[in-house]
């Protein structure tokens, strides 16, 4: 069977074969993988040669280990990206979210950008009544839900969510339909597809940080609520922007020098500012992300603007890459 590896040649595929399944394991044929944020960035300093990638996966069960009992082959299941082991001192204090011993298919060597992957049987969650590509948005789209929790977003919020990639305009429906008073999107002006969508999707103005800083533009009135889906270095002029008691929920990363970000903390705690550090591992949303998916709280067939198979994937990578056209790439491994 075919996989794709990041390589120091860019990206490849080759023929592997899996081995067999440990008892609490699945083997599913994937049907749908899409390409997220992380997967173009520049790998972090000391990362291996060849690594396997694609976290957001919605496939078929091909197959169960011994102990798997909830599940059976021919079922479609959404994968999350990583499960909360139920056992560790967090999880039985009721904090799944600070878990201690992940269960992933990364440990496993195992992704999705492959005809077929093992994953934790726990890690599986059914569906029914979805497109997989619609389906495998359920992990980017936990990753938003999770962020706009942090962020308690009220009707008289103002919020300013920074870049308009799939999860800020994620984001930018789950606001929406909270009822906040006033939504902005901040975007660089090549980003003209995702832009478009944003403003179908509600935003009330979309920000150019290229030619008005952010502290300096009009949101008729403080800003309270931001959620930063960019790089560190979006930070400052974040924190600048918003008003006192401003609350930020933020995604963004960037390895090397890039993690880095400076603050003037007299201001940050003079304006009574909170920075809340949303990181969706485990992922604790995906039925519900399922649900808004078949409900249209959040319209994936709007979100996603490529489909490729698993031969083109080097094409679905540079697609990805254009935010000119690009929104929501998706590859499927087994069209």
């Amino acid at each position: 069977m075919r996989a794709a590896f990041q390589t120091t040649k860019g990206v490849e595929l080759k023929e592997i074969s899996l081995r067999p399944l440990a008892p609490d394991e699945i083997r599913l044929k994937v049907d749908a993988c899409g390409i997220c944020g992380t997967d173009l960035l520049e790998p972090p300093p000391g990362a291996i040669k060849e690594t396997g990638f694609g976290h957001e996966i919605a496939g078929e069960i091909l197959e169960t280990g011994s102990a798997v009992l909830h599940l059976h082959p021919g079922q479609k299941i959404a994968l999350e990206s990583s499960s909360a082991c139920g056992l560790c001192s967090h999880c039985r204090n009721a904090q799944q979210e600070l878990c201690t011993d992940l269960r992933h298919f990364g440990k496993l060597g195992q992704f999705g950008m492959a005809e077929q992957m093992i994953a934790p049987a726990v890690s599986a969650v059914p569906y029914e009544g979805l497109s997989p590509e619609i389906a495998c948005l359920s992990e980017p789209l936990g990753v938003a839900i999770d962020m706009v929790r942090l962020a308690e977003i009220h009707p008289d919020s103002n919020v300013l969510i920074t870049g308009p990639g799939p999860i800020g305009l994620m984001a930018l429906a789950l606001v929406r339909r909270m009822g906040a008073r006033r939504v902005f999107v901040a975007a660089h002006s090549s980003s003209s597809a995702r832009i478009a969508l944003a403003k179908r999707w509600g935003a009330d103005a979309i920000v150019d940080p290229d030619v008005t800083p952010l502290d300096q533009f009009d949101y008729g009135g403080p800003l309270d609520r931001a959620l930063v889906t960019t790089p560190p270095a979006t930070l400052p002029s974040v924190c600048q922007a918003l008003g006192r008691g401003g609350i930020i929920s933020f995604i963004g990363i960037r390895w090397g020098e890039g993690t880095w970000a400076t603050l003037d903390i007299n201001a940050f705690h003079f304006k009574k500012l909170q920075l809340r550090a949303s990181f969706a591992s485990p992922a604790l949303f995906t039925p519900l992300a399922l649900q808004y998916l078949r409900e249209g709280v959040v319209n994936g067939e709007e979100l996603i603007s490529h489909r490729f198979p698993l031969s083109r994937i080097a094409e679905a990578f540079a697609a990805a890459r254009n935010k000119a056209t690009a929104i929501k790439v998706v590859v499927q491994p087994n069209p």
